[in-house]
């Protein structure tokens, strides 16, 4: 189906396309299709969503689309920001231009030093983050990656040169690891992939003139969110905590890197359950081997490739023991990652 028959219909202003030319296009059968909703399905995706949302669901994994689903002559709509940006990268991820294979993993604990991050009643976001990240090193020399880390112990690292670190490792991918925490009563693991230019930073509704900015990991926009799916993916398989979604947010350290990244949450520290969970070594482990999952699939459906295991591993800095981080204990200083600064999309993809 070339790009030209694509019905392009303008809705609030934006490009927006029929789900019917989606299902056409990926050649897949359109199990449910009304005004209000849509399943569409092939050998190996389901795609279901609804109008008035901005969820749309893949193999059952949560998207949070750039912008929402809508109703319009008997069917629903997409935005084609989202079948540029979400929809092709994850239907055809071998399709993505200029992918390098990645030898390389930059693990970016988040915070360290005086900036906590989040803090629970059973421990402070820095130390969970450290501890996930070394578990996730040592599974990943394994695998046969060299690894990279922006912190190996207690330190605090400027935003900027996590970025300037990560950026000087072409062959890589970064991870930057997380742990949330919300007044609401947050549950669950959420992963963020850079907002495309023109696109809101995560829940805003409306656009600011910063959101129009091109940032340097825009130009990774493809391989960001087919990264953000296969990691995502796999945290969903190993951890027992609801799955919030893939969201697009203008974090600085995936904001100002040049290879491809995400920022991972894994749970909330100060929601009871999801406490409970993140302070056993059982559950940290379990997310490093998610991470590292979600890498080596990432590796192999973008670029057809699978690391070469090297004689000589290096990391940013040796490491005296493996043994995890100890989880201090709690102080009341609350780190935060700060979102600021996204093109209208046009329907043009490559049969």
């Amino acid at each position: 189906m070339a790009s030209a028959a694509w019905n392009v219909a303008m809705i609030d202003g934006r490009r927006y396309v029929p789900i019917a030319d989606v299902a056409a296009f990926y050649r897949m059968a359109r199990v449910v299709s009304s005004a209000e909703q849509f399943k569409l399905a092939s050998v190996s995706r389901v795609i279901e969503g609804k109008a008035g949302t901005s969820e749309v669901r893949i193999n059952g994994v949560k998207y949070v689309t750039c912008f929402p689903m809508r109703s319009r002559a008997g069917s629903v709509y997409v935005s084609a920001m989202d079948v540029t940006k979400i929809i092709e990268p994850i239907m055809r991820p071998g399709k993505i231009q200029g992918a390098r294979p990645v030898r390389t993993v930059v693990i970016d604990a988040g915070h360290g030093g005086h900036d906590s991050g989040a803090v629970g009643a059973l421990g402070r976001e820095k130390a969970y983050a450290l501890d996930v990240a070394l578990r996730a090193r040592s599974l990943l020399l394994k695998a046969g990656y060299q690894v990279k880390m922006t912190r190996v112990a207690d330190v605090f690292i400027p935003l900027e040169e996590r970025a300037r670190f990560a950026n000087r490792f072409p062959d890589a991918v970064f991870v930057s690891v997380h742990f949330n925490k919300s007044n609401r009563g947050g549950t669950g693991i959420e992963t963020y992939a850079l907002a495309p230019r023109g696109v809101p930073s995560m829940d805003e509704e409306n656009l600011r003139y910063s959101d129009f900015k091109q940032n340097p990991g825009n130009v990774r926009d493809a391989e960001n969110i087919a990264l953000a799916a296969a990691v995502h993916s796999s945290m969903v398989r190993y951890l027992p905590v609801p799955d919030r979604g893939i969201k697009r947010a203008r974090f600085s350290v995936i904001r100002n890197i040049t290879v491809p990244g995400v920022l991972v949450e894994g749970g909330f520290v100060d929601n009871r359950l999801d406490a409970r969970y993140i302070a056993t070594a059982d559950y940290r482990q379990r997310m490093a081997q998610a991470i590292v999952d979600g890498v080596k699939a990432y590796t192999r459906t973008v670029t057809g490739a699978s690391p070469q295991p090297s004689a000589v591993v290096t990391v940013s800095e040796p490491l005296e023991d493996e043994k995890p981080a100890p989880t201090p204990s709690p102080t009341p200083k609350v780190g935060e990652k700060t979102s600021v600064d996204a093109d209208a999309a046009k329907v043009k993809i490559a049969p």
